[in-house]
Order: C-alpha cells, then structure tokens, then sequence
C-alpha cells in the first residue's frame, strides 16, 4: 500500500469527509423515497422491495462512511477498504434500476 493510502489526514478533514459521507448515505434514502413513492402508481406492490432494498443500501453506505475515519490506537491509518463506496454504489443503481422499471413497465 502507498504512503498517502496509509497517511493519515491532519486537522478536521477526516470529519468532514465522514459528514460527507452521512450527507450523501441520506440523500441517496431521500433519493429512493422520492422515487418510490413517484413510482408506486406504476409499478404496484413491487416498489415497496425496491425501496426497502434501496434504502438498506443507503443504511449500510452511512454506517461504513461514519465509521470509515475513525481511527482506534491499534490502527494508525484510515479504512480505504472500499466497502462504503460499494454499497453506495449499489443504492444508486437500484434507484436506476427502479426508475428502470417503472419506464418499462406498462401501467398506470
């Protein structure tokens, strides 16, 4: 691993990078309310799993992005393990994947 993977940021970076990571973790929950709700009408039953998918996604993307920066005296360097931007990555194409579908899928 490089030295810059395994420095640790000074001063108030790693807060507000966690901060962000909360910040982006609820906008991706709201993201998929908004589109649950906008799709229910169309996609029936079938958006409420969506959803529910989507939203533990989002859950999973919070907790790992706050616990990403915080660091405990046995380990010296931040988390870049690459599972926050993994299940974030996942919340975002299952909205895509629900927007998908409600194109798609005659009704309404």
């Amino acid at each position: 691993m490089s030295e810059f993977a395994t420095a640790s940021p000074h001063g108030a970076q790693p807060e507000r990078t966690a901060l962000s990571w909360q910040r982006t973790a609820l906008a991706s929950a709201t993201g998929a309310a908004v589109i649950a709700r906008h799709s229910s009408e169309t996609l029936g039953v079938l958006a409420l799993p969506l959803f529910l998918g989507t939203l533990g996604f989002a859950a999973a993307a919070f907790f790992l992005g706050r616990h990403r920066y915080d660091l405990s005296p046995a380990e010296p360097a931040r988390r870049r393990d690459g599972r926050a931007p993994f299940v974030l990555t996942l919340a975002v194409v299952a909205m895509a994947l629900t927007e998908l579908l409600a194109l798609v899928i005659p009704g309404g």
